[in-house]
């Protein structure tokens, strides 16, 4: 019997994680009726009623999950290395079918839902309506549309450059009326090459009134922050989420600063690390040394820049956690190098700077549902709840890596064809 055709689907295995920060229940399962959460605990304690149809799985020596949640996606982009700037001069139509092609590969790794931070025009409104209405496969998608940018700054490329209080104020409210679910800002240059990722671009007035507007809408604000300064102008803005949280001053150097970590802590702002992004370069270049056999002088050369970048990173990211910085695992997949559907990388990379196993875990569940405003159906398995649903063999608790051997993804209780790739 097909679990389309039963009442209910009852799973069970050896452990289960309910996204909380508690240690897998032994021997636990699922009940799913009508793509909701019956009862989520121990398997003895789940009972199907009496005549009813039901279609039961058990797994074995695996663990039950919530579906992961990635709090930062870019659906659009390859993940093959193109820049933003090439990527923005793809037609629309043409970014549409990647980002359905990507959407499809990141919900058989197990993301059944996942924040879009930035597409061109309305690429992430198109893609979040053709997922909702089964046109493709694909994570729920929690959409900004376009990210806000200063002429010429970050990611202004995708459709969304305004300047001055009334003309972000606009350009919010545009965005509101489109559809977006959030407002992402870039409050300070990245990748883009006619900004520089070092120095902040909006003002705090700025982005006061684009905070301003989305929490009257009661919609949440994200920023993209790659510079001290730009942290700071966020908090005095009261930004919601601070995205990659680096503490580089104009000339590039990066100081560690307690001060801001403080301000993090106390305003409960969500920090997005996104620390496997650079990491992903040092992987595909290492990837090719072992194809060919050589690198080339630059090549190796950056291998050791990043991982000096990486490393600093990481140790800044253990700090702040110590300190009570709330961490979200979202991964900035597929941009750059970061191929769709690695999101494991980034859990595994947090738990590398100082997260405990489990408080990584949740940094991709329950705590990432959270940060984007998703926590009342995503990332937690509980009575009434939606049936996100994944299962990995082993146990994730002892090692995050488990989570690439997945054997099976249900959403809304229905379980996910993994066939096509």
């Amino acid at each position: 019997m097909t679990t389309q055709q039963a009442r209910f689907t009852l799973l069970t295995a050896a452990r289960l994680f309910d996204g909380s920060a508690k240690s897998p229940l032994r021997n636990g399962g699922v009940l799913i009726e009508d793509g909701k959460i019956v009862r989520a605990g121990a398997a003895r304690d789940l009972r199907v009623p009496e005549g009813a149809s039901v279609n039961a799985v058990d797994y074995g020596d695996a663990t039950i999950l919530p579906g992961l949640v990635d709090a930062h996606t870019h659906m659009c982009a390859p993940g093959d290395g193109t820049p933003g700037d090439e990527v923005a001069r793809e037609l629309d139509d043409m970014l549409l079918l990647q980002a359905a092609k990507n959407a499809r590969t990141v919900l058989q790794s197990g993301v059944t839902t996942a924040r879009e931070n930035g597409a061109k025009n309305r690429v992430g409104f198109s893609l979040r309506e053709g997922i909702r209405r089964g046109l493709c496969p694909g994570p729920r998608m929690i959409v900004c549309g376009r990210p806000i940018a200063i002429t010429g700054g970050h990611m202004g490329y995708f459709g969304s450059e305004a300047d001055g209080e009334d003309a972000v104020r606009r350009e919010v409210r545009k965005l509101l009326k489109e559809g977006a679910d959030y407002i992402k800002i870039t409050a300070t240059g990245g990748s883009t090459r006619t900004s520089d990722p070092n120095r902040a671009s909006y003002t705090v007035p700025e982005l006061r009134a684009m905070t301003d507007e989305a929490h009257r809408a009661g919609k949440l604000s994200a920023a993209h922050c790659t510079s001290a300064q730009g942290v700071q102008n966020c908090l005095d803005a009261e930004v919601d989420m601070i995205i990659h949280c680096i503490f580089t001053e104009p000339d590039g150097a990066y100081r560690f600063r307690p001060d801001l970590v403080e301000r993090l802590v106390k305003a409960g702002a969500w920090v997005n690390p996104t620390l496997y992004v650079q990491r992903s370069r040092i992987d595909r270049l290492e990837q090719k040394r072992q194809e060919t056999g050589k690198l080339t002088p630059a090549e190796n050369e950056e291998i050791e820049r990043v991982k000096r970048s990486v490393e600093v990173r990481s140790n800044a990211v253990g700090k702040m956690a110590a300190e009570g910085v709330k961490m979200t695992a979202g991964s900035d997949s597929p941009w750059g190098w970061y191929a769709p559907g690695e999101f494991v990388n980034e859990i595994e990379m947090l738990a590398a700077a100082g997260l405990s196993n489990v408080e990584a875990l949740v940094s991709g569940t329950s705590g990432a549902a959270a940060s984007i405003g998703a926590g009342d159906f995503a990332g937690r398995l509980h009575a009434g709840g939606q049936a996100d649903v994944i299962l990995v063999k082993g146990d994730p608790s002892r090692g995050v890596g488990a989570l690439r051997s997945v054997l099976d993804v249900y959403q809304a209780g229905v379980r996910i064809d993994r066939s096509v790739r």
